[in-house]
């Protein structure tokens, strides 16, 4: 197993983690930033296998458009962070 194989293999790795934190959390907040985060990695994964045009859409559209549901989510929810119960 040469460097390229095991960078990959730690790239995909950690953006299986970070699905699973996104899935879990119940911050919204942090749960879209570790889908932008999953998201660069997908691009950083492609321009590793020479696929550039793929990259450059995975980071410019799929980035931005989780972004935008960023933006959206504080707008609807005033700030991502859910409610203690317990005051």
């Amino acid at each position: 197993m040469n460097h390229f194989e095991l960078s990959l293999i730690i790239l995909e790795v950690v953006m299986i983690l970070f699905a699973i934190y996104a899935a879990e959390t119940k911050n919204l907040a942090y749960s879209i930033l570790s889908l932008l985060l999953i998201s660069v990695l997908a691009g950083i994964v492609f321009f590793m296998l020479g696929a550039v045009f793929t990259a450059i859409v995975q980071l410019a559209v799929f980035s931005g458009a989780i972004i935008v549901m960023f933006i959206f989510v504080f707008i609807m929810t005033k700030g991502g962070v859910p409610k203690d119960e317990s005051y």
